[in-house]
Protein backbone atom coordinates (compact mmCIF):
# COMPACT_ATOMS: atom_id res chain seq x y z
CA UNK A 1 0.00 0.00 0.00
CA UNK A 2 1.31 3.60 -0.53
CA UNK A 3 1.54 5.70 2.83
CA UNK A 4 3.12 9.52 3.50
CA UNK A 5 6.34 8.45 5.60
CA UNK A 6 8.95 10.66 7.64
CA UNK A 7 12.02 9.63 6.93
CA UNK A 8 13.53 11.58 9.73
CA UNK A 9 12.76 14.56 11.52
CA UNK A 10 12.48 18.00 9.33
CA UNK A 11 10.83 21.34 8.93
CA UNK A 12 7.58 22.02 7.28
CA UNK A 13 7.38 18.20 5.89
CA UNK A 14 10.60 18.74 3.87
CA UNK A 15 11.41 14.81 5.12
CA UNK A 16 7.89 13.30 3.94
CA UNK A 17 7.51 11.33 0.97
CA UNK A 18 4.62 8.55 -0.34
CA UNK A 19 6.61 5.27 -0.31
CA UNK A 20 5.05 1.48 -0.96
CA UNK A 21 4.83 -0.30 2.66
CA UNK A 22 3.40 -3.12 4.17
CA UNK A 23 0.41 -2.46 5.34
CA UNK A 24 -0.12 -3.54 9.37
CA UNK A 25 -2.27 -6.64 11.16
CA UNK A 26 -4.94 -5.72 12.85
CA UNK A 27 -4.17 -6.60 16.42
CA UNK A 28 -6.31 -7.13 19.86
CA UNK A 29 -8.42 -3.88 20.32
CA UNK A 30 -8.06 -2.59 17.11
CA UNK A 31 -9.51 -1.89 13.75
CA UNK A 32 -8.16 -2.03 9.91
CA UNK A 33 -9.51 0.58 8.29
CA UNK A 34 -9.58 1.75 4.67
CA UNK A 35 -8.75 5.08 4.45
CA UNK A 36 -10.87 7.90 2.84
CA UNK A 37 -9.42 10.51 4.16
CA UNK A 38 -7.55 12.71 6.25
CA UNK A 39 -6.99 16.58 7.30
CA UNK A 40 -2.93 18.38 7.02
CA UNK A 41 -3.11 19.78 10.88
CA UNK A 42 -0.91 22.30 11.85
CA UNK A 43 -0.12 19.99 14.81
CA UNK A 44 1.08 17.49 12.11
CA UNK A 45 3.49 19.76 10.76
CA UNK A 46 5.12 20.32 14.86
CA UNK A 47 5.19 16.67 15.10
CA UNK A 48 7.25 16.13 11.89
CA UNK A 49 9.92 18.35 12.71
CA UNK A 50 10.06 16.58 16.04
CA UNK A 51 8.85 16.69 19.60
CA UNK A 52 10.21 16.28 23.07
CA UNK A 53 10.11 12.76 24.32
CA UNK A 54 8.45 11.62 21.70
CA UNK A 55 10.54 8.94 19.23
CA UNK A 56 8.81 7.81 16.62
CA UNK A 57 9.20 4.88 14.19
CA UNK A 58 11.83 4.94 11.26
CA UNK A 59 9.97 5.70 8.59
CA UNK A 60 6.85 7.08 10.00
CA UNK A 61 3.59 7.43 8.69
CA UNK A 62 2.54 10.94 9.64
CA UNK A 63 -0.89 11.91 10.31
CA UNK A 64 -2.99 12.48 13.21
CA UNK A 65 -6.38 12.05 12.26
CA UNK A 66 -8.96 10.75 9.78
CA UNK A 67 -11.77 8.66 8.25
CA UNK A 68 -12.23 5.66 6.49
CA UNK A 69 -14.38 2.45 6.42
CA UNK A 70 -14.08 -0.53 8.77
CA UNK A 71 -12.50 -3.37 6.74
CA UNK A 72 -11.31 -6.31 9.35
CA UNK A 73 -11.60 -6.01 13.23
CA UNK A 74 -9.45 -7.63 15.90
CA UNK A 75 -10.14 -9.70 18.60
CA UNK A 76 -11.89 -7.73 21.63
CA UNK A 77 -13.68 -5.34 19.74
CA UNK A 78 -17.59 -4.00 20.02
CA UNK A 79 -19.35 -1.81 19.10
CA UNK A 80 -18.60 -1.92 15.59
CA UNK A 81 -19.11 -3.95 12.05
CA UNK A 82 -17.01 -4.18 8.89
CA UNK A 83 -18.56 -1.79 6.61
CA UNK A 84 -18.82 0.73 9.23
CA UNK A 85 -17.86 4.50 8.23
CA UNK A 86 -15.83 6.16 11.06
CA UNK A 87 -13.62 8.71 12.01
CA UNK A 88 -10.57 9.09 15.11
CA UNK A 89 -8.13 11.44 16.05
CA UNK A 90 -5.27 9.85 17.76
CA UNK A 91 -2.20 10.40 20.27
CA UNK A 92 0.96 12.56 19.46
CA UNK A 93 2.86 9.05 20.68
CA UNK A 94 0.50 6.77 17.99
CA UNK A 95 0.42 9.59 15.01
CA UNK A 96 0.06 7.09 11.42
CA UNK A 97 -3.00 7.90 9.15
CA UNK A 98 -1.58 8.98 6.34
CA UNK A 99 -2.02 5.62 3.80
CA UNK A 100 -4.28 3.64 1.83
CA UNK A 101 -4.54 1.27 4.91
CA UNK A 102 -4.05 1.53 8.88
CA UNK A 103 -4.88 -0.13 12.07
CA UNK A 104 -6.17 2.35 15.48
CA UNK A 105 -7.59 1.52 19.05
CA UNK A 106 -10.89 1.28 18.46
CA UNK A 107 -11.56 3.42 21.83
CA UNK A 108 -10.35 6.22 19.54
CA UNK A 109 -12.88 5.54 16.65
CA UNK A 110 -16.74 7.25 16.62
CA UNK A 111 -18.96 5.23 13.86
CA UNK A 112 -20.43 8.69 11.84
CA UNK A 113 -23.90 8.98 10.98
CA UNK A 114 -25.49 8.92 7.77
CA UNK A 115 -25.92 11.98 6.63
CA UNK A 116 -21.82 13.31 6.94
CA UNK A 117 -19.83 12.21 4.09
CA UNK A 118 -16.98 9.94 5.24
CA UNK A 119 -14.09 12.01 3.04
CA UNK A 120 -15.72 15.61 4.58
CA UNK A 121 -15.22 13.67 8.01
CA UNK A 122 -11.64 13.24 7.65
CA UNK A 123 -11.70 17.01 7.25
CA UNK A 124 -13.18 17.24 10.76
CA UNK A 125 -12.27 15.14 13.46
CA UNK A 126 -9.73 17.05 14.92
CA UNK A 127 -11.23 20.35 14.80
CA UNK A 128 -14.68 19.04 16.42
CA UNK A 129 -13.02 16.84 18.85
CA UNK A 130 -11.13 19.77 20.28
CA UNK A 131 -14.16 22.50 19.74
CA UNK A 132 -15.72 19.74 21.43
CA UNK A 133 -13.46 19.03 24.79
CA UNK A 134 -13.07 23.06 24.66
CA UNK A 135 -16.48 24.29 24.81
CA UNK A 136 -17.21 21.36 27.27
CA UNK A 137 -15.53 22.51 29.49
CA UNK A 138 -16.41 26.24 30.25
CA UNK A 139 -19.26 24.34 31.67
CA UNK A 140 -21.48 27.28 29.92
CA UNK A 141 -25.65 27.63 30.22
CA UNK A 142 -28.10 28.53 27.39
CA UNK A 143 -28.22 32.21 26.93
CA UNK A 144 -24.82 32.98 28.03
CA UNK A 145 -22.39 34.90 25.67
CA UNK A 146 -18.81 33.48 23.75
CA UNK A 147 -16.36 35.21 21.42
CA UNK A 148 -15.11 32.62 19.47
CA UNK A 149 -11.40 34.06 17.70
CA UNK A 150 -10.74 32.44 13.90
CA UNK A 151 -14.54 31.20 14.00
CA UNK A 152 -13.72 30.66 9.76
CA UNK A 153 -11.40 28.26 10.32
CA UNK A 154 -11.18 24.67 11.38
CA UNK A 155 -11.57 24.43 14.80
CA UNK A 156 -13.54 28.15 15.20
CA UNK A 157 -15.99 26.76 12.92
CA UNK A 158 -16.74 23.82 14.74
CA UNK A 159 -16.86 25.80 17.86
CA UNK A 160 -19.39 28.38 16.25
CA UNK A 161 -21.38 24.63 15.71
CA UNK A 162 -20.83 22.68 18.98
CA UNK A 163 -21.92 26.99 21.00
CA UNK A 164 -24.81 26.52 19.06
CA UNK A 165 -26.35 23.58 20.18
CA UNK A 166 -25.24 24.67 23.16
CA UNK A 167 -27.44 27.46 23.20
CA UNK A 168 -24.63 30.11 23.32
CA UNK A 169 -24.53 33.72 21.73
CA UNK A 170 -21.63 33.83 19.70
CA UNK A 171 -19.67 36.50 18.57
CA UNK A 172 -16.75 35.59 16.41
CA UNK A 173 -13.78 37.40 14.60
CA UNK A 174 -13.14 36.38 11.13
CA UNK A 175 -12.59 37.68 7.56
CA UNK A 176 -14.99 39.18 5.66
CA UNK A 177 -15.30 36.40 3.16
CA UNK A 178 -16.06 33.80 5.41
CA UNK A 179 -19.31 36.05 6.74
CA UNK A 180 -21.80 34.65 4.49
CA UNK A 181 -20.93 31.01 5.98
CA UNK A 182 -20.68 31.62 8.78
CA UNK A 183 -24.21 33.66 9.69
CA UNK A 184 -25.90 30.66 7.82
CA UNK A 185 -24.40 28.34 10.11
CA UNK A 186 -25.66 30.34 13.01
CA UNK A 187 -23.60 33.63 13.84
CA UNK A 188 -25.11 36.49 15.67
CA UNK A 189 -22.11 38.77 15.55
CA UNK A 190 -19.36 39.19 13.31
CA UNK A 191 -16.24 40.87 14.32
CA UNK A 192 -14.14 41.57 10.65
CA UNK A 193 -10.73 40.94 12.37
CA UNK A 194 -9.33 43.02 9.42
CA UNK A 195 -11.07 46.41 9.98
CA UNK A 196 -12.39 46.31 13.68
CA UNK A 197 -10.95 45.65 16.87
CA UNK A 198 -12.66 42.99 18.58
CA UNK A 199 -11.78 45.13 21.95
CA UNK A 200 -13.66 48.43 20.83
CA UNK A 201 -16.70 46.61 19.61
CA UNK A 202 -16.54 44.84 23.31
CA UNK A 203 -17.17 46.29 26.53
CA UNK A 204 -15.49 44.55 29.47
CA UNK A 205 -17.95 41.83 31.15
CA UNK A 206 -19.28 41.73 27.83
CA UNK A 207 -19.33 38.14 26.76
CA UNK A 208 -19.08 35.14 29.55
CA UNK A 209 -16.52 32.54 27.64
CA UNK A 210 -13.54 32.86 24.80
CA UNK A 211 -12.50 30.56 22.98
CA UNK A 212 -8.91 31.59 21.99
CA UNK A 213 -7.42 29.88 18.69
CA UNK A 214 -4.60 32.60 18.13
CA UNK A 215 -3.01 32.93 21.51
CA UNK A 216 -0.24 36.35 21.97
CA UNK A 217 -1.87 39.65 22.02
CA UNK A 218 -5.24 38.19 20.73
CA UNK A 219 -5.01 35.98 23.88
CA UNK A 220 -3.97 39.21 26.30
CA UNK A 221 -6.54 41.48 24.92
CA UNK A 222 -9.15 38.85 25.45
CA UNK A 223 -8.04 38.30 29.07
CA UNK A 224 -8.36 42.35 29.13
CA UNK A 225 -12.23 41.57 28.45
CA UNK A 226 -12.83 39.65 31.61
CA UNK A 227 -14.67 37.41 30.38
CA UNK A 228 -15.29 34.34 33.37
CA UNK A 229 -13.55 31.65 31.40
CA UNK A 230 -11.00 31.29 28.81
CA UNK A 231 -9.97 28.47 26.89
CA UNK A 232 -7.23 28.63 24.72
CA UNK A 233 -5.41 26.52 22.04
CA UNK A 234 -1.99 28.35 22.64
CA UNK A 235 -1.84 28.82 26.39
CA UNK A 236 0.26 25.60 27.12
CA UNK A 237 -1.23 23.85 30.70
CA UNK A 238 2.35 21.00 31.03
CA UNK A 239 0.06 19.17 33.47
CA UNK A 240 -2.18 18.53 30.81
CA UNK A 241 -0.11 17.27 27.94
CA UNK A 242 -0.54 13.67 29.28
CA UNK A 243 -3.68 13.73 27.37
CA UNK A 244 -2.02 13.60 24.10
CA UNK A 245 0.10 11.04 25.33
CA UNK A 246 3.14 13.59 25.86
CA UNK A 247 5.22 13.54 29.18
CA UNK A 248 7.43 16.19 28.81
CA UNK A 249 10.69 16.12 31.35
CA UNK A 250 11.25 18.38 33.80
CA UNK A 251 13.13 21.23 31.99
CA UNK A 252 10.68 21.70 29.49
CA UNK A 253 7.98 21.88 31.68
CA UNK A 254 9.72 24.41 33.36
CA UNK A 255 10.21 26.41 30.10
CA UNK A 256 6.92 25.81 29.00
CA UNK A 257 5.25 27.78 32.49
CA UNK A 258 7.95 30.43 31.85
CA UNK A 259 6.91 31.23 28.40
CA UNK A 260 3.22 31.00 29.46
CA UNK A 261 3.66 33.33 32.52
CA UNK A 262 2.61 36.82 30.82
CA UNK A 263 -0.68 34.89 30.27
CA UNK A 264 -1.06 33.41 34.01
CA UNK A 265 -0.45 36.54 35.62
CA UNK A 266 -2.47 38.93 33.68
CA UNK A 267 -5.47 36.01 33.55
CA UNK A 268 -4.90 36.32 37.41
CA UNK A 269 -4.82 40.00 38.04
CA UNK A 270 -8.14 39.97 35.39
CA UNK A 271 -9.63 37.57 37.80
CA UNK A 272 -9.99 35.38 34.81
CA UNK A 273 -10.11 31.55 34.44
CA UNK A 274 -7.70 30.08 31.98
CA UNK A 275 -7.40 26.92 30.14
CA UNK A 276 -5.50 25.29 28.50
CA UNK A 277 -6.56 23.04 25.90
CA UNK A 278 -5.20 19.82 24.81
CA UNK A 279 -6.67 17.55 23.09
CA UNK A 280 -6.67 13.45 23.46
CA UNK A 281 -7.72 10.83 21.49
CA UNK A 282 -11.56 9.87 23.22
CA UNK A 283 -13.75 7.98 21.03
CA UNK A 284 -16.46 8.55 23.22
CA UNK A 285 -16.30 11.78 23.50
CA UNK A 286 -15.95 12.43 19.52
CA UNK A 287 -19.26 10.25 18.77
CA UNK A 288 -20.82 12.81 22.12
CA UNK A 289 -19.36 15.52 19.21
CA UNK A 290 -20.83 14.69 16.23
CA UNK A 291 -24.39 13.20 17.68
CA UNK A 292 -24.39 16.93 18.96
CA UNK A 293 -23.91 18.85 15.58
CA UNK A 294 -25.31 16.04 13.70
CA UNK A 295 -28.37 17.71 12.74
CA UNK A 296 -27.20 21.00 12.58
CA UNK A 297 -24.09 20.08 9.95
CA UNK A 298 -22.93 22.24 7.93
CA UNK A 299 -20.60 20.79 5.09
CA UNK A 300 -18.08 22.97 4.05
CA UNK A 301 -15.88 23.08 0.92
CA UNK A 302 -12.26 22.02 0.97
CA UNK A 303 -9.23 21.39 -1.29
CA UNK A 304 -8.18 18.04 -1.49
CA UNK A 305 -5.26 16.29 -2.43
CA UNK A 306 -4.47 12.68 -4.00
CA UNK A 307 -1.64 10.67 -3.06
CA UNK A 308 -0.11 10.99 -6.92
CA UNK A 309 -0.23 14.70 -6.64
CA UNK A 310 1.55 14.66 -3.49
CA UNK A 311 4.07 11.94 -4.77
CA UNK A 312 4.89 14.77 -7.41
CA UNK A 313 4.53 18.36 -5.62
CA UNK A 314 5.23 16.90 -2.00
CA UNK A 315 4.03 18.42 1.37
CA UNK A 316 4.54 22.35 2.78
CA UNK A 317 3.58 24.82 4.70
CA UNK A 318 0.71 25.66 2.82
CA UNK A 319 -0.70 22.22 2.52
CA UNK A 320 -1.80 23.06 6.30
CA UNK A 321 -5.92 22.50 5.84
CA UNK A 322 -6.16 20.58 3.03
CA UNK A 323 -7.25 16.85 2.55
CA UNK A 324 -5.44 14.04 1.79
CA UNK A 325 -8.11 12.35 -0.23
CA UNK A 326 -7.23 8.28 -0.68
CA UNK A 327 -10.79 6.87 -2.60
CA UNK A 328 -12.62 8.83 -5.20
CA UNK A 329 -15.42 10.83 -3.69
CA UNK A 330 -18.71 10.16 -4.79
Amino acid sequence: MKAIIRRKAGKEFSTMVVQQIESSKVQSGELKIKMASSRINPVDMDLMKGFPSLKYKNPQIGGIDGAGIVMEMGPDVTGFRIGDKVFFYRLFSDIGTWAEEITIKAGDCAKLPENIDVHEAGAIALPLLTAYDSLKQLNARRGQKILIHGVGGGVGFQALLVAKQIGLYVVGTAGQGDKNELVKAGLDQFIDYKTQDFTKVLKTNEVDYVFDTLGDEILKKSIALQPKKIVSLKYVDVNQMHKAGVNLPGIMKWLMKLMMGKFTKAARKNNVQLIGQVTGANGLMLKQAIELVRNAFVSRTYTFLTLSEIEKNGLNKHSIGKIIQYTPIG
